[in-house]
């Protein structure tokens, strides 16, 4: 069947046009697309930041409703009945072949399998299209969750960066003795190194689990001021300080000025790591999750690491039942938390090109394309 796209035939360049993607069959439902979201890593593949197989169409922080669900499909991913005029958000990463290592041996960590098929990644003619598109076919291997009735569709587009925040939060709740301090438990000190949308998430979802105290870290008062009504206790502005005073800055903030419990890098700025690896007092936990795409180098001292005895975990992205979370989390916090506040550049497939370079000059928090329009 045919659809319009943004299609990009090359970093840098996007083209509004007609695609074929395939009929949806009896095991596939198609989804009319209602806004696709862009991220950092969006930003890097315009600006040629991946390796990828172009052409593709963008977008894999997209939700949408169900225009036709295949004659075999009765359930969404977690098992709830789904039926044409549901809503949905989409896992964009889907299974590789059965030949791959991570798949067989690891099915608790799908991000790690080294030939996925993504939605927003792969390349048009061969693969998928991305949320760019007024509709897309959602294969069986494909994991989708059903938005709650009385849920906007537009905070559909959420659920994926919010899996990210959400997940990289949950790395620091490995298991513990939170009474000794050892590991996260309820009352811990948190510090989030970047007030974009996933250290936003990071903060709202340390903020669901009890943290008596969120020290958000950024540059932008505007940012450090949404990070406030998203749960940040205490706020720093890092361009007031030196590197070394932002260090002692945000100890002092924490009892017995020793530093948090857990910091969670969030800004994918390589100086951020070699800061935030003095932040946590010894013993205690940083998660990386800043740097899911190539952004540069840092120098690090392992001695450090050593003398603080850190527990340090990565956070690639999110396994596929994280939606489920993020999703029940959204409709707990939607009345709360100013989730809406983030979708402050809306615009139209005739004009993709100044979404991307609204979210790479910081002006959007989260640009949106809308297929249908807004």
């Amino acid at each position: 069947m045919e659809t319009t796209a943004v299609v990009m035939t090359k970093p840098g360049t996007v083209r509004h046009q007609e695609i074929e993607i395939p009929d949806p069959g009896p095991d596939d439902v198609l989804l009319r697309v209602e806004l696709s979201g862009i991220c950092g890593t969006d930003v890097h593949m315009y600006n040629g930041g991946m390796d990828l197989d172009f052409p593709v169409v963008p977008g894999h922080e997209f939700a949408g409703e169900i225009e036709h669900v295949g004659e075999r499909v009765e359930t969404d991913s977690k098992g709830a009945d789904i039926e044409e005029g549901d809503r949905l958000a989409v896992v964009p990463a889907m299974p590789g072949g059965s030949d791959d290592w991570y798949a067989r041996n690891m099915p608790g960590r799908p991000r790690l399998s080294k030939d996925p098929d993504r939605f927003g990644f792969d390349n048009v003619d061969e693969q998928y299209a991305g949320g760019m598109s007024e509709y897309v076919v959602l294969p069986p291997k494909a994991a989708y969750y059903k938005l709650p009735e009385e849920m906007v569709v537009e905070l559909g587009a959420l659920v994926e960066p919010l899996s990210v925040g959400m997940h990289a939060f949950e790395r620091s709740m490995q298991p513990g003795l939170p009474h000794m301090r050892e590991g996260f438990g309820v009352g811990r000190s948190v510090a989030v190194q970047g007030a974009g949308p996933v250290g936003l998430f990071a903060i709202c979802s340390a903020t669901a689990a009890g943290a008596g105290q969120i020290i958000a870290i950024d540059a932008l008062d505007e940012r450090l001021a949404l990070a406030e009504e998203f749960g940040a206790t205490d706020l720093v502005n890092l361009t007031d300080h030196e590197p070394d005073e932002l260090v002692t800055t945000v100890k002092e903030l924490t009892n017995g000025n020793v530093g948090p419990d857990v910091v969670i890098e969030a800004a994918g700025v390589p100086q951020a790591v070699e800061q935030g690896l003095e932040l946590p007092h010894d013993g205690g936990t940083y998660v990386e999750a800043g740097h899911f795409a190539y952004n540069g180098e840092s120098e690090i001292n392992p001695t450090r690491i050593v003398q603080k005895e850190l527990n340090i975990y990565g956070s690639l992205a999110y396994p596929p039942t994280q939606f489920e979370s993020a999703i029940e989390l959204l409709s707990q916090l939607e009345d709360d938390v100013p989730f809406r506040k983030l979708f402050n550049f809306k615009t139209t497939f005739e004009d993709a090109e100044t979404a991307y370079a609204a979210q790479e000059s910081g002006e959007a928090y989260r640009a949106t394309v809308h297929p249908h329009g807004i």
